[in-house]
């Protein structure tokens, strides 16, 4: 069965402390793995993510980390 195939890019953020800016951390081309004409969210199941989208131009996800250490 062919893959869905739809596509988001990911961007995860972080704030240094004791600043007021996001830096990126790092960013993630997503790409469905399910099947095509699958029901619910895509899903790509090798960064563990899923996301809602339709037809048209890739979504981008935006989400904060917090700092390790």
């Amino acid at each position: 069965m062919p893959e869905c195939g739809s596509r988001a890019l990911l961007i995860v953020t972080l704030m240094p402390e004791g600043t007021t800016t996001n830096v990126v951390r790092r960013r993630v081309e997503l790409q469905c793995g399910l099947g095509l004409g699958h029901e619910g969210p895509h899903r790509d199941t090798r960064h563990g993510e899923e996301w809602e989208g339709g037809i048209g131009r890739p979504p981008t996800l935006l989400r904060q980390e917090e700092e390790e250490g």
